[in-house]
């Protein structure tokens, strides 16, 4: 049971990176990023994930910085 829902999640997350990862290419190429157009919505996920992962860290540790979350939805909007 572990494993089907393991893998609905990794594919639910492969589909969302795909459609995320082609909108925000063409968006970047309409507004003239040319060749980084191909690596900027990578570091725009990636980005996403870090910040929310740092916030996670740190309110675990008991230093919450809030402005990571809000910076990390900025980036998701």
């Amino acid at each position: 049971m572990i494993g089907v829902v393991v893998a609905g999640a990794v594919l639910i997350a492969a589909i969302g990176f795909a459609g995320s990862y082609s909108a925000v290419r063409e968006l970047a190429e309409k507004k003239g990023f040319g060749q980084f157009s191909i690596v900027f919505p990578i570091g725009i996920d990636a980005g996403i994930c870090v910040l929310l992962a740092l916030d996670l860290l740190l309110t675990w540790l008991r230093i919450p910085f809030p402005l990571l979350r809000q910076t990390a939805w900025l980036l998701t909007a």
